[in-house]
């Protein structure tokens, strides 16, 4: 396969699964079968001439590395540039593995909002990096699309919580088609039910299925929308909708369960080494 794609390297909340400390059946199953594990969110961008561009750094940025080379068909493969969505673990803590200890890069572009350029330089480890030269920042912003061997990335805003750093959505438009990507949500916006309206194709955060699955915490304050509301608000689209992002709680990791049989047509559980052609 050639040409212009999006590839899913990672489909489940930061933590992965099995998910540290759990003993819950699900992470249970995934310890004892490597086949159950679940990476952290995350995509690759393939553009025309076969560059790379990975959308967040997480913390198994190697294991995702080696699924895209998997995927390629060649090894070992290195992205030529990184886009980071926001400053919570799943989605930057990868970029250690830039540093001198693992691959040390020279002068990789780093992609991310001002907020989160000013988040890396202005703590350590992550300012090392910039100053050996193994990162170079460069900032993404809404209004400033990014052109990228044949693909145009346009950034916007995702409301989520914005402790360290904003948080970026993608709308990814190839020769023919086009992506939406939003890995991380306290809601779904207007402005955003209407991308994924327009699009072919989108990832959307589907990290709880439903209020039900942290009986211990307050859902609430963990602010995701769930999929059993996000499916009302997104139907009608054009396109495809793809469930990410999901919490080691969720059913719908389990495809035999009945929240995966009731998603409608139309929407669907992302699966690592998917691939889109746009």
């Amino acid at each position: 396969m050639s040409g212009v794609r999006v590839i899913v390297l990672g489909t489940v909340q930061d933590g992965g699964v099995p998910h540290p400390c759990c003993a819950c059946p699900r992470c249970e199953a995934a310890r004892r079968d490597p086949t159950h594990r679940r990476l952290p969110a995350c995509i690759a961008v393939v553009g025309e001439s076969g560059r790379i561009l990975v959308v967040d750094a997480t913390p198994a940025y190697g294991e995702q590395l080696a699924l895209l080379g998997r995927v390629l068909g060649s090894s070992p493969v290195c992205p030529d540039e990184l886009v980071i969505t926001h400053a919570h673990i799943g989605h930057y803590l990868g970029l250690a593995f830039l540093g001198k200890e693992a691959i040390h890069a020279r002068g990789l572009p780093v992609h991310g909002t001002p907020s989160f350029l000013r988040f890396v330089q202005q703590n350590r480890p992550w300012s090392h990096l910039v100053e050996r030269g193994e990162i170079e920042l460069r900032t993404i912003a809404p209004g400033s699309p990014h052109a990228f061997d044949g693909v145009v990335v346009h950034a916007f805003l995702s409301p989520h919580r914005g402790e360290d750093t904003d948080t970026l959505g993608f709308e990814i438009v190839g020769p023919r088609r086009r992506l939406v990507y939003v890995s991380d949500a306290d809601v779904l916006p207007a402005e955003i039910i209407e991308r994924v309206h327009d699009a072919d194709v989108s990832l959307v955060d589907g990290t709880f299925f439903s209020p039900a699955e942290l009986p211990h915490r307050d859902i609430l304050a963990v602010k995701h929308p769930f999929v059993r509301d996000s499916v009302d608000r997104l139907r009608g689209g054009r396109g495809r909708v793809y469930f990410t992002h999901l919490n080691h709680t969720n059913p719908l990791l389990d495809p035999t369960s009945p929240e995966a049989g009731s998603l409608p047509p139309g929407f669907a559980v992302a699966v690592e080494g998917q691939t889109f052609e746009l």
